[in-house]
């Protein structure tokens, strides 16, 4: 049946009166279920998808992932596509989206944290493939429910790591109020892992070999003690060699990948229509209602699937794809055909929703050239033979006033049958001279606008003192998740080191915390050499005999 176009009107709930910034992006339905206010941050409930069928069997809310991912490419396409539509600069409709595109990306780079680029993560990644690195992760976990002696406990993790050896070694020690104790010591040497745990074996150490795992494991005493096999060619790799790592790199990277979805989006470019819509919209801004006008682009949706179909093929045909997944068949031999066919399958469901009618999206503008929202006039019709949804919509607005992406509020609207699905996004940020702010929050609701999940995210940067703040929260019906820290990144030479200091964590239930840790965590070059043990014991061709008093001796 046909759609019927979203009519937007001034919000008159009191509430919205109150606070502006949740009344951006409230839809008015016709006849339908109206747009109250929640009570989580500014988040709206769902509007209804217009044009619902008024009666159809009702469907489970699946490909929730696959309609997300398939809005956020409709947005991406279209931008691809603006820019390579021929004589962009020549017609005024096609100029001001381009260069509301243009603002966007600039916007964007100014949330760059300035850590990344004062530790040197690029450098630092180059140096750990020509030298030994050191890691120490030394944290103190404390249980506030508990009131007995062990209710602080430390842990250390000590590592060096070699990759142009293709060694490591790994250190874990434990602790509580005072007494420190070596728990073990795990070392990599190739593809071969050794294990002592003093504590346990004493001075024995047990070695294995990964390389025909499957094979050994199939041949020794574990496998008709516990009665289990694994496939003959079953292995694992320790350290990936980097001649596939760069392959992949080069393949990937501005290249073939690249090239493929520039082919298709220049198929989109030729089926887009742009235009200046002819009637403005009014969105509150700054406090006022404000009447925005804007630029309306329609790609011919035989065009968009058919681009869509072709890309999907290209890139499971493409040696991009075979590289990365040769990265894979030496970890997974075992299980890689079925790792592969997931993947293939995954990249399907991404690229499988179609457009029954043509895809349009009105892109609202302010006097700064900047995008202030960008919305579905009306709903569109989607199919999928890997999902049930019907229908799609978005309307997201951009209100910041220094940058418009420093506020964000709006989403996505899916229709699977009868089940109307929202996904909100709720975003404040602030960038100072001293610190970078942020608080965000993402919503799923249905349509009974109750909330079925919610995430939320504050965090705070200091970029004098490279200090950090945040807190995450996840909520549902039942239950709710968090975890808060603060500390500081210290010790910074760029390319070299640095250690993050954990000042304060606690992760909470139901807002009680379950557990708190304090401590930090560094990365430096190493001064000690990785060493081998000599002797060892070949886990794989123990005996039953063996097996037995080994397990024997651990448990008493």
């Amino acid at each position: 049946m046909q759609s019927q176009p979203v009519e937007l009107t001034k919000p008159v709930a009191p509430e919205a009166e109150q606070n502006p910034m949740q009344s951006q992006s409230i839809y008015q339905s016709q006849g339908f279920m109206g747009g109250d206010l929640m009570g989580f941050g500014s988040v709206q409930n769902p509007p209804p998808v217009q044009g619902a069928p008024a009666s159809r069997p009702k469907k489970k809310k699946t490909g929730l992932i696959a309609g997300l991912l398939c809005a956020a490419a409709v947005v991406i396409a279209i931008g691809v596509s603006v820019l390579l539509v021929k004589s962009l600069f020549g017609d005024n409709a096609k100029n001001q989206l381009a260069r509301g595109f243009a603002n966007m990306t600039k916007e964007m780079a100014a949330y760059q944290n300035s850590v990344a680029e004062d530790i040197g993560f690029v450098e630092l990644n180059k140096l750990k493939k020509t030298k030994p690195m050191h890691t120490n992760i030394d944290l103190s976990f404390t249980d506030p429910q508990s009131s007995g002696t062990f209710s602080n406990v430390g842990v250390e993790i000590d590592a060096v790591t070699d990759y142009s050896k293709k060694m490591a070694e790994y250190d874990l020690s434990l602790g509580t109020y005072g007494i420190e104790m070596s728990v073990g010591k795990v070392v990599a040497a190739d593809n071969t892992l050794y294990l002592s745990v003093p504590i346990i074996f004493q001075d024995q150490v047990y070695s294995l070999d990964l390389t025909n795992l499957g094979r050994d494991f199939n041949k020794s005493a574990w496998s008709k003690i516990i009665n289990e096999t694994l496939p003959e060619d079953y292995s694992l790799t320790l350290f990936e060699d980097t001649d596939v790592t760069e392959s992949i790199k080069n393949a990937g990277e501005m290249g073939e990948l690249y090239t493929l979805f520039q082919k298709q989006g220049k198929v989109i470019a030729s089926a887009t229509k742009i235009e200046t819509l002819k009637e403005k919209r009014e969105l509150s801004l700054d406090e006022d209602f404000v009447e925005y006008g804007g630029v309306q682009v329609t790609v011919d949706k035989d065009a968009y699937n058919q681009a869509m179909e072709t890309l999907c093929d290209d890139i499971l045909n493409s040696n991009y794809y075979a590289e990365f997944m040769r990265g894979y068949e030496t970890t997974f031999r075992g299980d890689f055909d079925e790792l592969k066919e997931q993947m293939d399958s995954a990249i399907e469901h991404i690229f499988g929703t179609r457009f029954e009618q043509d895809i349009v999206l009105d892109f609202y503008l302010d006097k700064k050239g900047r995008i202030v929202n960008i919305s579905t006039p009306e709903d569109l019709e989607i199919s999928s033979e890997y999902t049930n949804l019907d229908y799609l919509s978005v309307d997201i607005t951009f209100s910041g006033t220094e940058r418009a992406l420093d506020c964000i509020e709006g989403g996505v609207y899916l229709q699977a049958g009868e089940e109307i699905l929202y996904f909100g996004i709720s975003r404040m940020a602030e960038i100072t001279e001293d610190s970078y702010i942020e608080d965000l929050t993402f919503v799923l609701q249905d349509n009974r606008s109750s909330d079925e999940i919610t995430f939320g995210y504050t965090g705070s940067w200091g970029y004098e003192d490279q200090s950090y703040e945040m807190q995450m929260e996840m909520n549902t019906p039942e239950s709710s998740l968090g975890l808060s820290a603060n500390g500081a990144y210290t010790n910074i030479e760029k390319g070299e080191r640095y250690t993050i200091e954990i000042d304060n964590a606690a992760i909470t239930i139901d807002g009680e915390d379950l557990l708190l840790m304090t401590g930090s965590m560094s990365t430096e070059p190493a001064e000690n050499q990785i060493e081998v043990p000599e002797k060892s014991t070949n886990v794989l061709e123990m005996s039953e005999g063996d097996i037995t008093s080994l397990l024997y001796g651990t448990l008493y």
